[in-house]
């Protein structure tokens, strides 16, 4: 019987010692400072969604953002870009970013539109003649500044201005040349009332459809034309469809970059002030790229010989702004007379 009983002491001291050396074990594990481990732990991701091509001015403009802000701010900030639609197409975006699913974006101007109806102002056509005059606006103007302050009343954070450049129209059929060739014709534009109005004065019928799917309606024949940039009709392969290229540079195509507004009031105002030091270094490297992809993206295009290129002469476009003069006198009137005056003091002044 003692027998027994020094065993199954034997066996509670040895168990006792397992487990009191197992808790050790664990309590060394779970001691020590891991500072690797708390770095992580404050490191800032900003989800940057859009919805164009990674070699696009877009493209490029969001991943050299990423880039800034990682080295000014030692890697604390990083920002995960998703391109193509991948994450939210551009009817969803924006909402996408009041809720904070993602914190950043950079719609076209057309797409703030139905939020902020006085946006429109940058959706007229025939407004800009070259380059420097957008360039001008984007860089430091009183017009910018009020569009990006409107933004505050929807809790949206607006950053800045990007480029694409001027639009042009691409068809299926037939070169648009007078504004005779518009009629009937239906034609992809972004939900815009203003741009929906503007080819109904050219008679055509405006069909509004998300940028992604685009290429599944010319391809179906759901519509017959569009109107965007050389950059954006080169790189999506529209052209391989719309074989008939107007260069007409009858509009503008831009971008605002904006972020969800209480995100950025979450940020220490020295990571904001990184934020806006890399868009502000950026912005004329932008700009340049802007343009000269979508030189490249013409002279791509130019040396296929299934694609017709062809630019408007004075009287044509001169044609063209007649009819569609009816426009300015309706943004004035029913949109806002402010901002259409300081557009118009603008480009005077540039």
């Amino acid at each position: 019987m003692k027998y027994f009983i020094t065993i199954a002491l034997a066996l509670l001291i040895i168990l006792a010692s397992i487990i009191g050396y197992r808790q050790n074990i664990f309590n060394i594990v779970t001691l020590p400072y891991d500072d690797e481990q708390i770095g992580l732990q404050e490191q800032i991701i900003i989800h940057f969604s859009h919805v164009v091509a990674e070699n696009t001015p877009k493209g490029l403009a969001a991943a050299k953002f990423a880039e800034l802000v990682k080295e000014k701010t030692n890697g604390r900030v990083l920002v995960q870009v998703y391109p193509n639609g991948i994450l939210y197409n551009d009817e969803t975006e924006l909402q996408a970013l009041q809720k904070n699913e993602v914190q950043m974006i950079a719609p076209t101007f057309s797409k703030m539109t139905d939020l902020l109806p006085r946006w429109q102002v940058l959706d007229l056509p025939f407004v800009f003649e070259n380059e420097q005059q957008i360039k001008s606006l984007y860089e430091k103007s009183e017009l910018k500044t009020m569009l990006l302050d409107e933004l505050e009343q929807k809790k949206i954070k607006g950053l800045d201005f990007w480029h694409n450049g001027f639009k042009q129209i691409a068809a299926n059929e037939q070169l648009i040349r007078e504004t005779g060739d518009f009629t009937s014709l239906r034609i992809r534009i972004m939900a815009s009332d203003l741009l929906r109005h503007q080819f109904q004065l050219l008679d055509a019928v405006p069909i509004t459809t998300s940028f992604g799917n685009v290429y599944y309606e010319i391809e179906r024949k759901g519509v017959e034309a569009q109107e965007n940039t050389i950059s954006n009709i080169y790189s999506k392969g529209f052209h391989t469809y719309e074989k008939n290229i107007t260069l007409s540079n009858h509009g503008i195509l831009g971008y605002a970059v904006l972020m969800n507004e209480s995100f950025w009031d979450s940020l220490d105002g020295e990571i904001q002030q990184h934020i806006m030091d890399a868009l502000n270094e950026m912005r004329n490297w932008q700009f340049d790229v802007s343009v000269e992809i979508n030189n490249d993206s013409l002279r791509e295009l130019e040396s296929l010989p299934e694609v017709s290129i062809y630019s408007l002469t004075a009287e044509e476009k001169t044609e063209w702004k007649e009819r569609l003069a009816p426009i300015y006198y309706y943004y004035e009137k029913e949109i806002d007379v402010t901002y259409y005056k300081l557009l118009h003091e603008h480009i005077e002044n540039n």
